[in-house]
């Protein structure tokens, strides 16, 4: 079995922009905080078995909105 040593993982984020403009600039610096590198290392016994590195990356999705359910 090969396991792969880099993995990037996408989270949904549901957004509704009031202001366009300064809704964009608050995602970008909110997708830049968000962003996160991690690395994971699996044990066994107190033996490392093997680890891999996944990045975390927000999307945001349009959506919601006083109508949304």
């Amino acid at each position: 079995m090969k396991v792969k040593k880099f993995d990037v993982l996408t989270v949904p984020l549901e957004v509704e922009y009031v202001k366009p403009i300064m809704g964009r600039l608050f995602c970008l610096f909110a997708w830049v905080m968000l962003v996160r590198f991690k690395k994971f290392n699996f044990t066994m016994n107190g033996q490392p078995v093997f680890s891999f590195y996944r990045l975390i990356v927000p999307r945001f999705l349009k959506g919601g909105g006083a109508d949304a359910e």
